[in-house]
Formats: C-alpha cells, sequence, structure tokens
C-alpha cells in the first residue's frame, strides 16, 4: 500500500473484522496511522489495530483502502 495520508480528515478506510460496534468506514482523521501499513484506532477502552491490504474498494465514489482487524491492545493510562 502506498502511503495514506489523514489531513484532510476526508479520507476514509473501509474496515474487516474487529468489534462489531466499531463503523465499516472509518475516517482516517480519528485514527492513528501507526506506519504506512498499520492503522490502530481507540474504541471502548482498548486500541483496536488494523493492517491495510493493499486492496482498495470503490465506496461513495471514492477509492476507499481496505484495512483488516489483527489484533486489540489494552490503552495504558
Amino acid at each position: 500500500m502506498s502511503e495514506v495520508e489523514a489531513g484532510s480528515g476526508k479520507l476514509k478506510a473501509v474496515l474487516q473484522g474487529g468489534p462489531p460496534n466499531l463503523p465499516k468506514m472509518f475516517s482516517l482523521a480519528q485514527a492513528v496511522i501507526a506506519d504506512r501499513d498499520r492503522l490502530v484506532i481507540a474504541h471502548c477502552g482498548r486500541n483496536e489495530h488494523f493492517t491495510f491490504t493493499g486492496r482498495l474498494l470503490e465506496l461513495e465514489g471514492m477509492a476507499m483502502p481496505v484495512a483488516e482487524w489483527t489484533y486489540s491492545t489494552a490503552i495504558a493510562e
């Protein structure tokens, strides 16, 4: 996957897997781009980790990167 920039807040990713109450389309401005391959979303007291698959999905007239859930960790206090 090429580098993803969240700058404008309009770029979204399609999430696959993870908690059932996490939206399936997620604004990258609300996530932490850990590196060019990983995305971390704080959700219900946990960090949900997703890996970009390299695939794009056409939604709302835009090609959105697809990220697949890999694991969850507790948020450190």
